[in-house]
């Protein structure tokens, strides 16, 4: 129920076509620049529907490697859906980490950084950044330059701002 869904691939000989569902509300993307940030209950109601979604994406075997707001589709009823697998991965064999660097950088988890091989924690550590960025409005390693931001990451450097409510169990 909450992974995009693909009716119709087809290609010519310089692009490939997706036919895939409409999403009448975009994304959470455009949900955060129009409001900012959301409240404690919504960012619960996105995250369980998400971690449905990628529940499923794992027990197919893939890892989607780029789970962002502008990655997580809005329907008619404000449901999520996640879309864009262009960076996922099919794992054949789970004794084999992927090598590759891949992702957005504010998202991005420090073992892709460390290129030390990377399975399904990857997208937990994203979902994890997503709940951050929904609470506060902002990634919590955003820097200046994407160099600062990964170096913020590989340290796990990064707090609440004092001046916002937040519950410890939204915190944990």
């Amino acid at each position: 129920d909450n992974v995009a869904q693909l009716y119709k691939a087809f290609e010519n000989d310089t692009n490939v076509f997706m036919v895939m569902e409409l999403w009448e509300n975009q994304s959470l993307i455009e949900l955060m620049r129009n409001r900012r940030r959301i409240t404690e209950t919504e960012t619960r109601w996105y995250i369980a529907q998400l971690v449905k979604g990628i529940r499923y994406i794992h027990s197919q075997n893939i890892v989607h490697r780029d789970l962002k707001l502008g990655n997580l589709f809005l329907t008619a009823k404000m449901e999520l859906k996640i879309g864009d697998f262009g960076l996922s991965e099919y794992v054949k064999d789970p004794n084999d980490k992927l090598m590759s660097l891949s992702g957005t950088p504010n998202y991005i988890a420090p073992e892709i950084l460390e290129k030390s091989g990377h399975l399904y924690e990857v997208d937990i550590w994203a979902i994890g950044v997503i709940a951050y960025t929904l609470l506060v409005g902002a990634p919590p390693f955003q820097a200046k330059t994407s160099k600062a931001t990964c170096s913020r990451i590989k340290q796990v450097l990064y707090s609440f701002p004092r001046w916002l409510d937040i519950t410890d169990s939204c915190k944990g």
